[in-house]
C-alpha cells in the first residue's frame, strides 16, 4: 500500500490506498475522521480547521502537544496573529482613557 493525499467532502487526508485504486479501500493515516466534528463547529469551518491539520501534518496528540503548535494552528485558521489582538486591546483601551 502506498501513502497518498485523498479528498473527501473537501476534506484532505492522508491514506493507504489500495494498489488497486479502483476499489475506494484506503486506511487514513491522519488526521482523524471526525475528529474537528467532535469539537461541534459548523461548516465550513470545521473543513476548513481539519485541512490546516493536514496541511501541517498533525496527525496525533504527539504533534499537536508540542509548544505553541495549537496557537499557530488557531492562528492560521482565524487569519489573526495573536499579537494583533492584544495590540486591539491596547490601543481601545488607551482610547478609552484619554
Amino acid at each position: 500500500m502506498e501513502a497518498k493525499e485523498i479528498t473527501l467532502d473537501g476534506r484532505k487526508y492522508l491514506a493507504y490506498i489500495s494498489p488497486d485504486e479502483q476499489s475506494g479501500a484506503h486506511v487514513i493515516i491522519g488526521p482523524h475522521e471526525g475528529l474537528v466534528d467532535s469539537l461541534g463547529l459548523p461548516e465550513p469551518f470545521a473543513t476548513t480547521l481539519h485541512n490546516v491539520l493536514y496541511d501541517r501534518r498533525i496527525f496525533n496528540y504527539d504533534d499537536i502537544s508540542k509548544r505553541g503548535v495549537a496557537v499557530g494552528i488557531i492562528q492560521e485558521l482565524m487569519g489573526l496573529d495573536a499579537q494583533k489582538l492584544v495590540e486591539a486591546y491596547f490601543n481601545f483601551g488607551n482610547e478609552l482613557v484619554t
